[in-house]
Parts: structure tokens; C-alpha cells; sequence
């Protein structure tokens, strides 16, 4: 990190901070604090003023609030005589009604007089109640008026003896008679509707002022509590928060509150506890400080998890210097520059801008550097300084890592705030940094080691894999030499077979043309019986030259699988390739047990284009294939308890998208899940000890997906079934590396 100058501005001690913190703000804590600037006398003074004038404007609110109550009382009250006069007004119609509907019937002067005097009276209601609904009234006199027309009409009609045109028009009188009762009723509904209202604000106002007069009450209690307290507070408290900060300290809280400095006697108390307070706050910051140094200096030389001591190291450094953020930085010395290691505080996509950053830094320019403020840094800065500036650090303090007077890297806290670090966070920093460098170089060590043990660990595997390809190498060759001294022992009488059988149907042909005139002579029965010898001799003879090709070309296949084959792709009839290998396999397996038997299965899709392929080595990962189904299936036989049971091996081809794929499927035991990853691992099988070696499959996946590029997949159910499925592609394709787990 290069060296940059640092002020030699002193340290400001805690305690002078403590102090300076203790301002005007401080000394307004307390029940008494704003009441310290006045005399005991101006303070009951101004308490009590404040509550007499809290009483006169609470006595001024309910005054209102009364004689608002009682207009709401008089307007209710208003209210009511309408609905009253509108009743009544109604009653007076409806008596009106009667009457000159009686009239009109009975044509009696009595009826007449007595429907007069309801239409006064009924008048004089609506009178009262046009001074309050006068739009409302103006329309009731109106429908009144049509409908005394009407009425006097029909009387009239009646009077004439018209009796129907009277109905009719007193059916037109009874209209407006019902539009009258409606326009009264509403104006009934409308005004109880009005006086409920009134009714419901007077009782709500009422209760309004009941519970603020509660409220007036509770408060002038609560006053005269706070009244109280705060004249015996501003005295009492002082002393009572001295006694509580001195009962902290001595319990060694070193964060407790204690009164304000001031003039007199227990201002002077507090400003001796403060003092007392904040040296102890010095010492205990100190402590924890050589405390976390201890830390970091165990972790160094207990542990060799770099990452875990680097990250505590950040953690403390942050913590102890008041930072935001903190970043570790390995040195390389080939290069000469910083590299991000580790952090804290920075977020993640930061942190991957500062691992593609470089910053270089020869021996000689390396040194604790302090940047009080990023954003005034010249062009000559490093482009670490800039990117911090960036993204809101103002201040940066980095040490270099040193062990054994080498660079092996550099600590690095930052502030979002501009300002130097006192000498006192420098101080600490740079021995927080002597401590990581010591981690740092264990680390490495340790990472060193490590890697040699991996590449002593590969070595290993790698002798081990060798000697597995040798073992399996030198099998083969004995099991290929012994098969085709086999083969070659069989071919010899094979050949005599299928000769002297092809010559003897021969033979048959000429002794047939010889024998014909001497046959000729004997009689049609014995004719026909010789004849039928001799076609049943050619039949045998036929029979017997075709099993002798089928075991020569079942020779052939092991003469080809013994000699292992050139390792050269050609293109290959896919079909005939698992055909034979199906075969071989088979008689094989009757071979070495004649009470063997399967149904054997084929599903071969027709006209598959040839693949390139080395035929004999995929010939031995279908024989191998095969005859683990052979086995699974004859297990499962031997071992069902179900005489119904058959074993059946299948195999089935087909064109897929890239290529071909074959399956080979069997209804024997089945592959036991913790079995199926470990299957194509050499060495690893289910058979019992002498049955297997292991590396059949082993050899069988290295074939499909090393040599061939393809895949070679399983699929079973314990006591159901068990599928391969090999995966060629048509044309060449490269290696792929690895195997299942």
C-alpha cells in the first residue's frame, strides 16, 4: 500500500469527548430540568396560573356547550308541535273526506256543515305549518283544492240524479285525497326525522360536554400530581440519579446516566462522577482491545481455517475502529501487487469489483497509509482509492501484513465519514495486522500441504487405476488365449461336420441318379418307403450343416472377442452385432450349466443405418450386459418360490436423434438403491466371492462413454426388474471423462 503522510494531530481522549457531550441538551433531562432555570416561587406561580387558566377556559367551553344544548332543546321541542299540527292537519283531512263523501252519497245538509268546519280547522293546521314547510303546504292546498272540486262536482252530479258521472268524479277526488295524505305523511316522516336528529345532537353534545368535564376534572387532578412532583423532582431528582449513576459504576456500568455538570453543590458531584466515569470507560476500552488482540493471537494457534481468523480479524478491526467496512488483501510478490481476499461490511457485488482489481505496489513503497478524505485524491492515486470514493467511503487506514520482514499482505477499515483516525485506531490496526500476518503465512503452509497431499492422493489413484487396467489386461489375455485354443479345437471337428455332411447330401443326389433305373424295377411301396428314407437323410444332413454353420459362426465370434480387434471404428449392422452377441452369450451360458433356460426376447428396430464402432469391444459390454441378466433372472428363479415364474431377458434396438439406443432388460432380482451408485466402480459386485471380479461394468462404461462418447444408464426395482440403456452416436465423438459416483 503506498505510503502516504498522516497528520500528527493528539488523540482526543475519551473522556474530553464525554465531556464535550454534556452540553445544554443533557441538562434538560429530568422530571425538574426544564423548571431548574426558575426559582421555586416562579415555578408554583406559573403551575398554578397554567391551571386557573385551564379551568376558566374549561368553565367558558361548558357554558357554550350548555346553552348550545339548550337551542337544540327549543328546536326540538319546535319540532314536535309540527309534527303534532301535521297529525292533526291529517286527522282534520281525513274527517273532511268522510264528510264530503257522505255528502255527495247522502245529499244531508248536516254532512255538509260538518265537512266545512274539518276544512277550517284542517286550514288552520296548515297555517302553522306553512311558516316551516311552506313549498310542502303550497302543494297540499293545491291537491286539497282539486280535490274540493271534484267532490263538490259529484255532489252536484248526485244532486241531478247522474250517480255515474258522480262515481267518476269521485274516484278523481279520491286521487288527489290520497296525494294530500301522502304529502302530509312525508311532511310528518320528514319532520320526526328532523326532531330525532335534534334529539340525537343534543344528547350527543350533552354527553360531549359530560365527558370533557370528566376529562377537566381527571386533568386538574393530573396537574396537581405533576404540580407536586415536578417542585419535589426538581430538588429530589438530582440527588436520586447521582445516587443511581454511583450505584452503576459500582457495579461497573460504565454506560449509566449522570446529571449534568453545574454551579452548584451536585453539579459539582456529577462533573467528578463524569470524570471518574469516563476514565474507567478508557481503561475497559482498552482491555477489550488487548482482550480481542489475545483473540485473534489464539485463533492464529489453534486453528488452520484461514477463512474463519481472517474473517474475525475484519470483524474486530471494524468493530474497535468505528468503520463501516473492512478488507483483507493477500500481497503477491512475483507481481508486486494487492489482491482482495476477504471482507466485511462490503456488499457482494462490490466485493466482485474488488477481486478483478489490481493494485501494485513495489516492497519499497509499502507502509501504513491513511486517507482522511477519497474524494480529494489526485490522478496519481491508486484506482482502489477512486472505486471506494465511489461507492461513499471517504476515509480509508491501511497496515501491511509482514512476516519475516516479507510483504504477504495488507488490512484495510473504512469510514463513510471523512476525518484522520486518532493514533490510538492506528495503534491498533497495525497490531491487528502483525497478528493476521501470522494466519495468513499459516494458511498458506497449510494450503501448500494440501496440495501436495492432492497431488499424492492422484498419484495414488492413478497407480491404483494402472495396476486395476493390468490386472484386468493380463484376465483378458489368459480368458482370450484360452478362448481361442478352445475355438480353434472345435473349428477342426466343426469343419470335418459341415464338409461330410454337405458331401453326404451330395453322395444322396448321386446314389438317388445311380439307383433310379434299379428303382424303377421294384415295386410302388417299397419305392415310395425307399424314397422317403432318403429324403429324411438329406432333411438330417440339411439340419445338421445348418447347426454346424451356426457353431462355426458362434466360433468365429469368440475367435473375434478373444483377439480384441484393432481398436478401429468401422461401420457395423447394429442388429447383427447384438444378435450375435446374444447368441454367444446364451450358449455360454448353457455351456457352464445345461439345466440353464431363458425366453429369450428381441425387439430390433428394422432397417438402423450401420454405426461406427469397434465391434469387439461393444460386443463385450452387451456380452457383459447379458450375462448379468442371465444371472439376475436364474437367481430369481432359483430363489421364487412361485412355480409360475419365467425368466425373460429382452433386447430391444432403436434409432434416436443423434444416434441408436439399446436396452437390455431383464425381470431378475433387481439392483438395490444403495447399490445402483456405485455400479460402474471397479471392483464393485453384488456376486458372491469367485462369481465376479467387478469390473465388468467398469470396463463396459469406459468403452460406451470414454471410447464411444455415449452413455450407458440404469433403471430397477428390487425383485421387478433391472433396464440398461446404451447410448451410441452414429459418428465419431470425443471423450468424455468421469464416471458415476
Amino acid at each position: 500500500m503506498p505510503l502516504t503522510a498522516r497528520s500528527s494531530l493528539p488523540p482526543v481522549p475519551a473522556a474530553g469527548m464525554a465531556a464535550a457531550g454534556a452540553g445544554p441538551a443533557a441538562a434538560e433531562a429530568g422530571p425538574g430540568g426544564l423548571l431548574a432555570r426558575f426559582s421555586i416561587r416562579t415555578r408554583i406561580i406559573l403551575l398554578a396560573g397554567t391551571l386557573l387558566a385551564v379551568l376558566v377556559s374549561t368553565t367558558f367551553y361548558l357554558s357554550r356547550q350548555l346553552s348550545k344544548n339548550t337551542a337544540g332543546v327549543v328546536e326540538a321541542g319546535n319540532l314536535l308541535t309540527t309534527i303534532e299540527e301535521a297529525n292533526s292537519a291529517q286527522l282534520a283531512f281525513g274527517e273532511m273526506r268522510y264528510w264530503m263523501t257522505d255528502l255527495a252519497v247522502s245529499l244531508l245538509t248536516l254532512s255538509e256543515t260538518n265537512a266545512k268546519t274539518a276544512r277550517a280547522r284542517m286550514e288552520g293546521y296548515l297555517d302553522q305549518l306553512a311558516q316551516r314547510k311552506p313549498v310542502r303546504i303550497e302543494a297540499v292546498r293545491s291537491e286539497l283544492a282539486l280535490y274540493e272540486d271534484l267532490a263538490h262536482r259529484a255532489v252536484e252530479e248526485y244532486t241531478d240524479d247522474r250517480r255515474v258521472i258522480g262515481n267518476s268524479l269521485l274516484a278523481q277526488a279520491r286521487l288527489h285525497s290520497i296525494k294530500v295524505d301522502q304529502l302530509l305523511a312525508s311532511i310528518v316522516a320528514e319532520t320526526t326525522a328532523e326532531a330525532a336528529a335534534a334529539r340525537d345532537k343534543v344528547v350527543a353534545e350533552a354527553a360531549v360536554a359530560a365527558r370533557f368535564a370528566q376529562f377537566v376534572v381527571a386533568a386538574a387532578v393530573l396537574f396537581g400530581v405533576v404540580f407536586a412532583f415536578f417542585v419535589v423532582g426538581s430538588i429530589a431528582w438530582p440527588l436520586r440519579r447521582l445516587v443511581v449513576a454511583m450505584d452503576g459504576l459500582n457495579a461497573g456500568d460504565i454506560a449509566v446516566d449522570i446529571p449534568p455538570p453545574g454551579p452548584h453543590e451536585t453539579g459539582a458531584m456529577a462533573k467528578t462522577l463524569a470524570a471518574f466515569r469516563d476514565t474507567l470507560r478508557d481503561l475497559r476500552q482498552t482491555l477489550a482491545q488487548l482482550e480481542a488482540l489475545r483473540g485473534v493471537g489464539r485463533a492464529v494457534g489453534s486453528t488452520l481455517d484461514f477463512e474463519s481468523v481472517l474473517n474475525m480479524v475484519i470483524a474486530q478491526a471494524v468493530e474497535f475502529s468505528h468503520a463501516a467496512a473492512g478488507v483483507m488483501f493477500t500481497y503477491d510478490e512475483d507481481r508486486e501487487e494487492f489482491r482482495f481476499h476477504a471482507s466485511q461490511g462490503i456488499d457482494a457485488d462490490f466485493a466482485e469489483q474488488l477481486k478483478a482489481t489490481r493494485i501494485h505496489a513495489p516492497p519499497s513503497t509499502v507502509s501504513t497509509v491513511e486517507v482522511p478524505d477519497l474524494s480529494r485524491i489526485d490522478a496519481a492515486a491508486p484506482r482502489l482509492w477512486s472505486l471506494l470514493a465511489a461507492v461513499g467511503y471517504r476515509a480509508l487506514l491501511g497496515a501491511p501484513l509482514y512476516y519475516e520482514g516479507r510483504i504477504i499482505g495488507g488490512l484495510v477499515v473504512l469510514r463513510r465519514e471523512t476525518g484522520e483516525f486518532t493514533q490510538e485506531i492506528v495503534t491498533l490496526i497495525e497490531a491487528f495486522a502483525a497478528q493476521s500476518a501470522l494466519a495468513v503465512r499459516n494458511a498458506k503452509l497449510f494450503d501448500e500441504q494440501r496440495q501436495r497431499e492432492r497431488e499424492l492422493r492422484q498419484t495414488h489413484d492413478d497407480l491404483q487405476a494402472a495396476q486395476a487396467n493390468l490386472i484386468q489386461a493380463e484376465k483378458m489375455a489368459s480368458l482370450g488365449q484360452l478362448t481361442a485354443g478352445i475355438a480353434h479345437e472345435i473349428k477342426n471337428p466343426l469343419n470335418f461336420v459341415n464338409n461330410f455332411a454337405q458331401l453326404s447330401i451330395e453322395l444322396l443326389d448321386e446314389l438317388k441318379q445311380t439307383a433310379a433305373p434299379a428303382l424303377s424295377g421294384l415295386g410302388e411301396e417299397a419305392r415310395a418307403d425307399l424314397d422317403e428314407t432318403i429324403e429324411m437323410l438329406t432333411g438330417n444332413l440339411d439340419k445338421i450343416g445348418e447347426h454346424g454353420r451356426r457353431a462355426d459362426g458362434i466360433v468365429k465370434s469368440m475367435l473375434a472377442h478373444s483377439r480384441g480387434g484393432s481398436g478401429e471404428r468401422q461401420p457395423t449392422d447394429l442388429n447383427t452385432l447384438v444378435e450375435d452377441a446374444l447368441n454367444l452369450a446364451y450358449h455360454g451360458a448353457r455351456a457352464q450349466d445345461q439345466n440353464f433356460n431363458i425366453t429369450l426376447e428381441r425387439d430390433f428396430a428394422a432397417a438402423i443405418a450401420p454405426v461406427e464402432l469397434v465391434p469387439q469391444d461393444i460386443t463385450r459390454v452387451f456380452l457383459n450386459l447379458i450375462g448379468n441378466g442371465f444371472h439376475a433372472a436364474g437367481k430369481r428363479g432359483r430363489e421364487a418360490r412361485d412355480p409360475a415364474f419365467r425368466p425373460v431377458l429382452k433386447v430391444s434396438t432403436r434409432e434416436v436423434s443423434d444416434g441408436v439406443e439399446v436396452r437390455v432388460r431383464d425381470n431378475g432380482t433387481g439392483i438395490q438403491p444403495e447399490h445402483r451408485d456405485k455400479l460402474f466402480q471397479p471392483f464393485f459386485t453384488t456376486k458372491p466371492t469367485g462369481e465376479g471380479t467387478g469390473l465388468g461394468l467398469s470396463i463396459s462404461y469406459d468403452i460406451v462413454t470414454q471410447q464411444h462418447g455415449g452413455s450407458i444408464t440404469v433403471d430397477s426395482e428390487p425383485g421387478a426388474f433391472t433396464e440398461f440403456t446404451v447410448r451410441l452416436p452414429r459418428a465419431a465423438r470425443a471423450r468424455r471423462t468421469g464416471r458415476p459416483a
